[in-house]
């Protein structure tokens, strides 16, 4: 509690500059699920306090994009979900006499505020609290906001969306459920009745899919024999006496009475304990739901998704509309969702169509998807291969997509053994993708950058070079050693890294369900959502064996994106984006 009310402290002068404050505040957030609901959070939060205010929704920020901002000489400018990488360059051009900025992030710090500007920026990071990884960006944002009025407390349920859409590692406790300072908001959330918590089965897809389909496509938890095959699972519902249609319509989890529910999770412990799996009980805990909303949004999990794509597909302002409660949002939402899920169904199937495309060696997983996986979702199918099966998970997967300007986007992803063990994955890139004129960021067990596509070679010889002057598998940041990269591109680089140095071995993780992985990320591939096997596979047009030049609805998120609010702002729309 200590370092949530140090952390607390700095929101309460983050709140005194905003009250203090006259004029248009600039607000500029990320664009993931964690992004949009942290960027509604403070805009709300504005509405509140009579403020008026531009939000931008950006991919990534850079030198670059800062100093744009530095051309329009903003007096109070806020960062949410994004900043704590860039102090150098914040305060290099966004600082000026009479200019405030709020830096409301939870990634790693790079930097630190020079003395001569602490009373111009304040930097709430859970980071620098000694609170590691179990709070996202929304949540930062919803801690200042309720310093900004306690009646902001309706707003907890999206720093709840934010953290379960941010997948933060450690935030998961042995019931499954968020912990930390997460275990705060929740309690808000619940206590201004916009956020339902119950004990279930995690089964995602509650709502939105077929109870066979939600079966089908589950593997955490795995199902074994189950999960990946449409078939088994409709034959296993039917030796269980769970009927797949009411009527017309086929039913979802929602729909099953608690009897029916009971003999469901029986079943699916007795196919784990069959099947040999550790902690076969493991399939139960903690569900999130927001009441008000539609069915098919209910779920925060699904919810998150749902904010995720409308990011990645470059229509933010259709998941700020949906956070401000706009019922035509939700009609916009339930489209972009069905082009979100093709566009990962084509990405899966060309990487499942091309294996030479993906690299294993004996310290990592390459995926080079190049000009044939759009980049804004590269950072997805990574996340979707580290948890397949498919790949070791006692070594780190690495996804390369090509991105504009002559970039490559590299999403790293480790599993949680690895990090549990020490990986730091956010050092990892950060320090090859400075090597290389690029930049990187992230957290331990999921990071990202940017490097010229001329540097991609030398970029995955440099990993397997730092990890290869390791010991024996655990990733400390406390040794220095020569590296012996050969560099073709004019770059300054140091004769010296700071580097790794593994002290135990880290042992191999338990691959689950590795005999029906190929067939689960098949089915996504398919789009399969509706339907079994002997009616409806494969009609989907995502599961088409045309092989395509990234997606048509992800070139969408090459849209440049700006919004501005005053007063209470419904509804965002595509004119109101830059």
């Amino acid at each position: 509690m200590r370092k949530i009310d140090g952390m607390i402290s700095e929101a309460r002068k983050a709140a005194v500059a905003i009250r203090n404050f006259q004029g248009i505040v600039r607000i500029v957030s990320h664009y993931d699920a964690d992004g949009i609901a942290a960027a509604s959070i403070i805009a709300l939060a504005l509405v509140r306090e009579g403020k008026q205010f531009r939000l931008s929704i950006i991919k990534q920020l850079s030198e670059g994009r800062i100093k744009e901002l530095s051309n329009e000489g903003n007096r109070l400018t806020i960062f949410t979900d994004l900043g704590s990488g860039h102090l150098k360059s914040i305060q290099e051009h966004l600082i000026f006499p009479g200019a405030k900025v709020l830096v409301l992030d939870h990634h790693q710090v790079k930097g630190e505020i020079l003395a001569e500007n602490s009373e111009n920026i304040i930097h709430v990071n859970p980071m620098l609290f000694g609170i590691n990884e179990n709070l996202s960006g929304a949540g930062v944002t919803y801690f200042l906001a309720k310093e900004l009025d306690p009646e902001n407390i309706e707003l907890g349920y999206l720093g709840v969306v934010g953290a379960v859409g941010d997948s933060q590692m450690g935030s998961i406790e042995e019931r499954w459920g968020l912990s930390g300072p997460n275990k705060e908001i929740l309690k808000d959330a619940k206590k201004s009745q916009k956020l339902s918590v119950s004990n279930g089965l995690r089964i995602w897809g509650k709502y939105s899919r077929p109870l066979h389909k939600a079966l089908e496509y589950s593997t955490d938890p795995c199902i074994p024999g189950i999960s990946g095959s449409e078939s088994a699972s409709v034959q296993f519902l039917n030796e269980l006496g769970i009927p797949l249609k009411s009527g017309s319509e086929w039913r979802t989890l929602s729909d099953l009475s608690e009897d029916e529910k009971r003999v469901l999770a029986s079943g699916i412990i007795k196919e784990r304990i069959r099947g040999d799996r550790k902690n076969a009980h493991e399939i139960f805990g903690d569900v999130y739901e927001i009441p008000d909303h539609p069915p098919e949004f209910r779920s925060a999990e699904e919810f998150a998704t749902v904010l995720n794509a409308c990011g990645k597909l470059g229509k933010p302002y259709v998941g700020l509309s949906m956070c401000m409660r706009n019922p035509q949002s939700f009609d916009d939402a339930r489209n972009l969702l069905s082009d979100y899920r093709k566009d990962i169904g084509k990405a899966i199937s060309w990487m499942n169509r091309n294996k030479d495309a993906i690299k294993k060696t004996e310290r990592c997983t390459y995926m080079l998807a190049g000009d044939r996986v759009s980049e804004h979702i590269i950072s997805n199918i990574a996340s979707i291969f580290n948890k397949s099966g498919l790949v070791p998970e006692d070594r780190p997967v690495f996804a390369f997509a090509d991105a504009e300007e002559g970039k490559v986007k590299v999403s790293a992803r480790a599993h949680d053994i690895l990090v549990e063990n020490g990986m730091n994955m956010e050092r990892l890139v950060s320090i090859a993708a400075s090597r290389f004129g690029g930049e990187g960021g992230g957290h331990r067990g999921a990071a990202g950058a940017t490097i010229p596509k001329e540097a991609q070679d030398m970029f995955i010889s440099y990993i397997e070079e730092m990890l290869g002057r390791t010991n024996d598998g655990l990733f400390q940041l406390d040794k220095t050693v020569p590296l012996t990269i050969q560099s073709n591109l004019n770059i300054n680089t140091p004769e010296e890294q700071t580097l790794v140095d593994f002290q135990k071995e880290v042992r191999t993780a338990e691959r689950s369900c590795e005999a029906t992985s190929t067939e689960v990320l098949t089915s996504i591939a398919n789009g399969d959502e509706n339907g079994t096997a002997e009616t409806e596979r494969g009609q989907s047009s995502a599961g088409s064996e045309r092989e395509e030049r990234g997606s048509t609805s992800s070139q969408r998120g090459k849209e440049s994106e700006k919004m501005e609010g005053k007063g209470l702002v419904r509804y965002f729309g595509p004119k109101d984006v830059q």
